[in-house]
């Protein structure tokens, strides 16, 4: 099995998916991560995220929890069966912040839990970072 390695352009940017049921909030945290330098892409449920990291294969996905067709634990544990997911950064970013939340998406398979808002240096520090 080979280990996923962050894959980058001409100006050496990470490339993020941003799947979040909330269309504002995942349009705008990829429009910010634009600017702070990584290619992005967006969903806006869990089976489209789902199906678009698949097709885009980025270099980390950033996940809400509380999605319709698919929450993000459930996609995140879909992604992770891959075999182009095992070396994926994923974060959750949600409003969900209590002790079994943040429990249940490590158990999920993701690298971090933030809760909402997050600070987009902490993010991509998080989405930069490689996967041990």
């Amino acid at each position: 099995m080979t280990q996923h390695t962050p894959t980058t352009t001409d100006q050496g940017s990470l490339h993020v998916l941003v799947v979040d049921d909330n269309h504002d909030a995942a349009d705008t945290l990829a429009e910010v991560l634009e600017i702070m330098g990584c290619r992005t892409a967006t969903a806006y449920d869990g089976l489209e995220g789902v199906e678009k990291a698949d097709e885009l294969r980025p270099d980390a996905v950033v996940l809400d929890l509380g999605m319709p067709r698919l929450n993000g634990y459930e996609a995140c544990q879909r992604i992770r069966a891959q075999p182009w997911g095992r070396g994926l950064r994923l974060v959750a970013v949600s409003g969900w912040g209590q002790q079994d939340d943040r429990r249940r998406s490590m158990e999920a398979g993701f690298d971090a839990h933030l809760v909402k808002p997050v600070a987009p240096e902490e993010l991509l520090a998080l989405l930069e970072k490689p996967r041990a």
